[in-house]
C-alpha cells in the first residue's frame, strides 16, 4: 500500500521548455516510464537506443512532475502516490534539462537545449502522518527541508477538508467519459 502526498507550488523554468522537452516531461509524468521487466528481442534505432540508455537509471516508481502548456514551469501533476518527487526531479534535471545534462549532444535529442535554470518551491503534505516538507530549487540546486514533523497516530484521523475535496475531484475525473482530443491539443501533452 503506500501513502499519498499532496503538493502545492511550482518550479519556474527559464528559458521555457520547447515542445519536444515538454512532451517528454509530460509523457513520463504519471506512468511507469521504463519497464525494467521487458524481455525478449526488440529492434531499436539510434534514437530509441539513446533514450533507453538515458532512462536506464530512472528512479523507481513514476514521475509526478508535469510541464505547463507554455513550458515555463514544472509542477505536481495531481496523480496518486507521488512518493518519488525528489529523485524524479533530480533525474529529469540531470538527464534532460540543465546545462551538462546527459541528453546534451546525444543522437535523438537534437531539440533538447539542456540550458534550463529552475527556481521555485513545492510543499508536500503527507497524508499518512501529515508531515510537511519543502522542495526548493535555486539555480538548479535542489534542497529538501522538513517544515513540520509528522505524527504516526494521525494516520488514523479522518481526512482534512482539503484532502476530501481533492479526493472528490479525483473521483469525479475518473467517472468522466473519455473524450477524443483533436491532434492539435494532444501535441503539447505527449499523448
Amino acid at each position: 500500500m503506500g501513502y499519498q502526498t499532496d503538493f502545492i507550488g511550482y518550479l519556474q523554468v527559464l528559458p521555457e521548455l520547447n515542445g519536444e522537452e515538454r512532451a517528454l516531461v509530460n509523457r513520463i509524468s504519471g506512468s511507469v516510464y521504463l519497464d525494467r521487466g521487458r524481455t525478449g528481442l526488440s529492434g531499436v534505432d539510434d534514437q530509441e537506443a539513446a533514450r533507453l540508455a538515458l532512462c536506464s537509471q530512472a528512479p523507481r516508481g513514476w514521475s509526478n512532475w508535469t510541464a505547463c502548456p507554455n513550458g515555463c514551469c514544472l509542477s505536481y501533476d495531481g496523480g496518486d502516490k507521488a512518493n518519488h518527487m525528489i529523485p524524479w526531479l533530480k533525474f529529469l534535471m540531470a538527464t534532460f534539462l540543465v546545462p551538462g545534462a546527459q541528453a546534451q549532444g546525444r543522437a535523438g535529442f537534437d531539440a533538447f537545449t539542456c540550458d534550463h535554470v529552475l527556481n521555485g518551491m513545492v510543499v508536500g503534505s503527507r497524508r499518512d502522518n501529515r508531515e510537511l516538507y519543502s522542495i526548493t530549487v535555486q539555480d538548479n540546486e535542489v534542497d529538501v527541508e522538513m517544515l513540520w514533523p509528522g505524527v504516526k497516530d494521525w494516520s488514523t484521523y479522518p481526512p482534512l477538508a482539503y484532502q476530501e475535496q481533492i479526493d472528490k475531484f479525483r473521483a469525479w475525473v475518473i467517472d468522466q467519459p473519455k473524450v477524443d482530443l483533436p491532434d492539435d491539443l494532444r501535441i503539447g501533452r505527449g499523448w
